[in-house]
């Protein structure tokens, strides 16, 4: 009785693994399983493609037609100076007839952005057709002599930085007013020629003290007094500033409104001595290295005229 039990059990426990084993090669992947896995997820990608498309044709037809939303008017505020309207509605790729609701704004205004001559722009729909474009230009500083590759050669050109350091391409000969406004920038000499690259910033700490001078300049002390005509930046620890009025003066790379602040100190002193600076070092801390320009000759006051007699009272 014993053993007649023993021998169910072990025939139950066999049985039971046998209907496991079959179990479990019933769950593995057979190839009909797998085509059907991948023709039921290609049927999917399809119906969601023709889902998307339905969408598309159903708003771009019925929810928002082009007919009623269609751009019809591309506004630029304010006008350009650098830039033309049409230059600007050209970078932005929107034509007539596109439905201003889909338009992708960001898309436009991170296009528009890379052009170097603009530094921010801002976008709005005005329903129904009308797309309104806002422009910050890039405000130049200061003129940079440099090279422009032509027809296999390096003809010589003129850059502008603006208070980014940010280089800025030339202005073209069908510009003459522009060229005539811009004429009267400072220039900033020393650089590389060949390492200015149109659209990228000049890292050169040099330059960026350039850049903040010029930019103080109109509002510091020596305003009317001096006017800058062109900052060499190719010291590295300096810069050198000659003045329309023949004066060199060399900042240091820190505190500039300080030191355009010694500058007047020492100008009015020339003033009160009736001299003019020649060159002045105001890169020393404790005190102002200096040359006075030569003092003018006093002036003589002409001969009085001599008249000349002859017998019988005639003047000769």
């Amino acid at each position: 009785m014993w053993g007649r039990s023993q021998r169910n059990v072990r025939k139950s426990r066999r049985a039971d693994v046998l209907r496991v084993r079959a179990e479990a090669r019933g769950g593995r992947f057979t190839p009909g399983r797998i085509v059907a896995a991948l023709l039921l997820a290609g049927l999917l990608t399809l119906a969601g493609h023709t889902a998307g498309r339905g969408w598309a044709m159903l708003r771009d037809e019925v929810i928002l037609p082009p007919r009623v939303f269609g751009v019809r008017v591309v506004e630029v505020f304010p006008e350009p100076t650098w830039l033309s309207r049409t230059e600007v509605v050209r970078w932005t790729g929107v034509r007539a007839g596109d439905n201003l609701l889909t338009l992708d704004l960001d898309r436009i205004k991170r296009d528009l952005e890379l052009v170097p001559q603009i530094e921010a722009v801002a976008l709005e729909r005005v329903l129904p057709d009308t797309l309104r474009i806002l422009v910050r230009e890039r405000q130049p500083l200061a003129r940079v002599p440099g090279v422009l590759p032509e027809a296999g050669r390096l003809v010589p050109t003129t850059y502008f930085l603006d208070a980014q350091a940010r280089v800025m391409p030339p202005v073209g000969a069908d510009r003459p007013d522009l060229q005539a406004a811009l004429a009267a920038l400072p220039v900033v000499s020393g650089l590389d020629r060949t390492a200015l690259r149109v659209g990228r910033r000049v890292d050169a700490p040099p330059v960026r003290t350039a850049l903040e001078l010029v930019r103080l300049f109109p509002h510091s002390p020596m305003a009317g007094r001096a006017e800058l005509v062109s900052l060499d930046v190719a010291e590295p620890d300096q810069v050198r500033v000659q003045t329309a009025q023949g004066a060199e003066v060399v900042f240091p790379l820190t505190r500039p409104e300080e030191h355009l602040h010694r500058w007047r100190l020492v100008h009015e002193a020339g003033q009160r001595a009736g001299r003019a600076i020649r060159w002045l070092d105001l890169s020393v801390t404790n005190n102002c290295p200096l040359l006075w320009q030569p003092a003018e000759p006093p002036a003589v006051p002409p001969a009085p005229a001599v008249e000349n007699t002859i017998p019988g009272g005639r003047h000769v």
